[in-house]
């Protein structure tokens, strides 16, 4: 990203938890100089969000114009100065409301795409709204003013629009843990200055103090989990943690600490979900998050009519766990020294490939037979695009990676090798290969005294059998982490090739290789029907693997 980029980025950025922190802090002094209990203003600012969860789709497809976006950007700044002018019912009313509805809008269009900075940039904003609270509780319209002065130069600063397409299927396994940061922070900030006023009996400045102490302990401990933890749901287990020492904390600088610990996890959270997301399902994400804090906003008050405060935050503990468990089944393994293949629910757009779940270690040899079998060698060399799941190689997630790059990272290998128009002979081209260890291409040649015959032919010029020694000759070389091999009417006798890349760490995958070879290598045999597995046969003879492939193909 250019630097310009990231500038415009970051500082829109702080827009959105500014106007909003602003509004919600001060609302019990603005209700009280328009007449109406405080609540209230955070009910106009709801209904607006909940209004504004439908216009920032039709925004960030690009159907609005970017005029649109920048004026979004602008409005509530320039609310929160219209507000602090003509502090009356109806402007206010309506101006809460225009806020509001342009913070879903505000946040898809800062998720993941101006890095750290960005982040940081939307940390300043909500901790200026709680020093402008915390400056100016007594003074409503004088803080809403200054708010509305920060917000407008902000919002001049409007980036580009992060992309959205195919989001739901990229970003679905996602959308339980954003709920769950939006939660997190609703269920703690606003019942925690309940508890102060009602167990401590602190009022306005000194509640704002308390709770500005603990934004700044929160955004220290966000930096440091930032770089310590890497799980999204140990630090959403660490916020629920801190919400129940709100709950149980004898004295106010107790309360102060869970929150700062609700506060850091779930900001280190939503960090590393936006890097994870990389800008895409902005509109997803954002809307997730902003309902499940709504959500809480809105459940606090209703159980505050059966129980105390702290029980309310207790309880609310519960859907917070419920949305971990969620998105603990929803999530693939991502470990940093995962396997060199692991499938989480791989699909093809034709679904011969259907949800497939599959783990492979170092030396493993599997046999794939049925329709998508050939399909998955598509999906894991990357000629063939993932309609849903993820591919991992050692923890790398290689779903979006196409062919070129997987081969030139040296995961996936594909036989027989399509040389297309390769006017390069054999021997070139896999000298090519091996520029600084000319002798191994002498050695891979002996191997193959077919193709050995015709190392001074064209590579584009070989037939299947040319091409599927060629592919293997490549392998030998290239030393592939995962080796893709169409084996339909493969030679049993190449069983020593396979098996000696196995040797070397590299997990084989076959498409329908001859019963022979499969026999031969004792290799995994799997069976798809449908796209699903509907068979396995470990180390099989050639009687029952064959009985097995007779059975089972429709």
């Amino acid at each position: 990203m250019r630097h310009g980029e990231r500038v415009h980025i970051v500082g829109s950025a702080a827009v959105a938890p500014l106007a909003l922190g602003s509004l919600i802090l001060l609302r019990e002094g603005l209700g009280t100089l328009l007449g109406f209990p405080g609540d209230v203003v955070g009910y106009m600012v709801a209904m607006g969000m909940l209004i504004g969860v439908g216009v920032s789709p039709w925004v960030l497809r690009g159907e609005g114009h970017p005029v649109v976006r920048r004026v979004l950007c602008l409005l509530p700044g320039l609310s929160l100065l219209v507000m602090a002018a003509l502090p009356i019912v109806p402007v206010f009313a309506t101006l809460a409301m225009v806020v509001g509805l342009c913070i879903p809008t505000l946040l898809a269009l800062t998720r993941g795409g101006g890095g750290r900075g960005m982040g940081y940039a939307g940390v300043a904003g909500a901790v200026g709204a709680v020093l402008i609270a915390a400056v100016w509780q007594d003074q409503p319209r004088l803080g809403l003013a200054v708010a509305g002065v920060f917000a407008v130069f902000s919002g001049a600063f409007s980036g580009p629009v992060p992309d959205s397409r195919r989001a739901f299927r990229e970003v679905r396994w996602m959308l339980p843990d954003y709920a769950a940061v939006g939660w997190a922070l609703g269920a703690v900030i606003l019942p925690a200055n309940r508890l102060w006023l009602f167990r401590f009996e602190l009022f306005g400045v000194d509640r704002m103090y308390f709770l500005f102490a603990a934004v700044i302990a929160g955004c220290a401990l966000a930096f440091l989990l930032g770089r310590l933890v890497d799980e999204v749901q140990l630090l959403l287990v660490m916020a629920a943690g801190g919400m129940l020492l709100v709950a149980t904390a004898p004295w106010a600088a107790g309360i102060a600490v869970g929150a700062a610990v609700t506060f850091g996890a779930s900001m280190a959270a939503l960090s590393r979900l936006d890097r994870l997301a990389e800008g895409r399902g902005a509109a997803l994400s954002a809307t997730a998050a902003l309902l499940g804090g709504l959500a809480a906003y809105g459940a606090a008050p209703l159980l505050g009519m059966f129980v105390g405060s702290g029980s309310a935050i207790t309880l609310s503990a519960i859907p917070l766990a419920l949305l971990i468990v969620w998105s603990v089944y929803l999530t693939p393994a991502t470990e940093a020294a995962g396997p060199p293949l692991a499938l989480w629910r791989l699909s093809d757009p034709e679904r011969a490939v259907d949800r497939l779940d599959l783990r492979a270690e170092p030396g493993e040899k599997l046999a794939f037979y049925g329709r998508g079998s050939v399909v998955l060698l598509g999906l894991l060399s990357g000629e063939v695009k993932a309609d849903g799941g993820r591919f991992l190689s050692r923890g790398v997630d290689l779903t979006r990676a196409g062919a070129a790059r997987r081969a030139e990272l040296k995961v996936c290998h594909r036989v027989p090798a399509v040389p297309g128009d390769d006017r390069r002979t054999v021997a070139e081209r896999l000298a090519d290969l091996a520029v600084t260890e000319p002798w191994r291409t002498r050695a891979v040649l002996e191997i193959f005294p077919a193709l050995d015959a015709r190392r001074a032919e064209p590579a584009a010029d070989l037939d299947e059998t040319g091409a599927l020694l060629l592919g293997l000759a490549e392998a030998l070389l290239i030393r592939p982490r995962i080796l893709l091999a169409d084996a339909r009417g493969c030679d049993p006798e190449l069983a020593p090739v396979f098996d000696g890349l196995a040797r070397g760490g590299a997990v084989v995958v076959l498409a329908e290789p001859p019963v022979p070879l499969t026999v031969a290598l004792g290799a995994h045999a799997h069976l798809l029907r449908r796209g699903r597995l509907a068979d396995e046969l470990p180390h099989s003879t050639e009687e029952e693997l064959t009985a097995s492939l007779d059975r089972g193909r429709p």
